[in-house]
Formats: structure tokens, sequence, C-alpha cells
């Protein structure tokens, strides 16, 4: 069993949390998902709509691709890849993409990669 019983609530809900990502964390790498990053933003400029960061684009051959536009810092780009890759694997797995779960997973992934600032925001948001 992955998670004992005994557990209080909180415990639980941050080691699920914990665990979730560190088994995400094993499946999303490129050669499993079957995708492509394209980091170059001129790209992304043209297959990404104006408001956005980046994108997850699937080509009429099914090949999935993500192109990612220039980023204020590291960790916001770090965070925007998370996103967009477990997007990549909720297509793969699912069929489709639930955003609160991967609003919900990018900060999971921002807090135990202790990014405040992105923790903060994406609490609001999720």
């Amino acid at each position: 069993m992955k998670v004992t019983l005994i557990l209080s609530l909180v415990v639980l809900s941050m080691s699920m949390a914990s665990y979730e990502i560190m088994d995400i964390g094993n499946k999303l790498n490129t050669t499993n998902l079957g995708l492509r990053v394209m980091d170059d933003p001129e790209e992304a400029e043209n297959n990404c709509p104006n408001s956005s960061n980046g994108c997850l684009i699937r080509s009429a051959d099914g090949e999935l691709t993500i192109y990612l536009k220039d980023f204020a810092s590291s960790m916001d780009k770090d965070i925007s890849l998370f996103g967009l890759m477990f997007d990549a694997y909720q297509l793969n797995e699912f069929g489709n993409i639930d955003v609160l779960k991967t609003c919900r997973m990018k900060l999971a992934y921002a807090k135990t990669n202790k990014y405040r600032k992105a923790s903060d925001i994406l609490s609001q948001k999720c």
C-alpha cells in the first residue's frame, strides 16, 4: 500500500502530493511521451497564442511538440515546461487535458522545488 491509513489527513495529503510529483516526474521525459521540445521563441510566437508563454501542439500525424517563448526567469520556464509536459502526459494517458489538475500539479511541483513566489501565485489560481 502506497500510503498507510494511520497517517493524519494533513500528512497524507502532503505525502500524496509529493509521491504524485515523484511518480509523474519519472514519466515526464520526452522519450516516454514521444514529445519534442522547441526552445525557440520565434517558433513559439508563430505557433502559440499571444497570451501564453508556450504551448503544446499536436500535429496532423499525432506528434506532440512543446513550443517555449522567452521567460523572465528560469523558475518560470521550469514550471511552464513541467506543466506542458504534464499536459502531454495527460493526452497520452487519458486523451484529454484537465487544466485544474495541471494547475495543481504545477503548484505541487513549485512547492517541491521551493519556488515560493510561484507557489503563492499558483495557490491563488488553483
